[in-house]
């Protein structure tokens, strides 16, 4: 993973067989950033999307094994109640017949590639638990 700023906005890229988790984790630990958000594309070797069921306030996941491009990835970067940088996003791949899927990004590995866009927010992002909905949302 490399990344450059602009003193407003980092790129990053992921080099193929990076696990965007991983890298999320490192960028934040190198640039002490405070939150964001995140824009992407590029390809997958392997993605975990995920269906947040209201219902059951639980994930139903899914991987997606083999090359898929990454069609999109949106999100955000906040922290969790525990402190810790957490990316929030969604994305749809699509594979080699065009057919495309979406959802939570859970994690993905990358296949070519992965460009992400961060832009940074000059005041920290944090998530507090939203009983009603089961999920830690932006506390704004």
């Amino acid at each position: 993973m490399t990344y450059s700023f602009d003193d407003y906005n980092y790129v990053i890229k992921l080099l193929k067989g990076e696990r965007l988790s991983e890298a999320i984790e490192q960028f934040a630990e190198e640039t002490k950033i405070e939150g964001g958000w995140i824009q992407g594309l590029g390809g997958t070797l392997e993605a975990t999307l995920g269906f947040y069921d209201l219902d059951k306030k639980e994930y139903q996941w899914r991987t997606f094994e083999g090359l898929h491009e990454l069609v999109s990835l949106n999100g955000n970067l906040a922290f969790d109640e525990q402190g810790k940088m957490m990316l929030h996003a969604h994305g749809v791949i699509a594979d080699q017949n065009y057919q495309t899927v979406g959802g939570h990004i859970k994690d993905l590995v990358a296949g070519a590639t992965v460009e992400l866009f961060v832009h940074r927010t000059f005041k920290p992002l944090h998530r507090k638990t939203d009983g009603q909905v089961g999920l830690q949302t932006l506390d704004l």
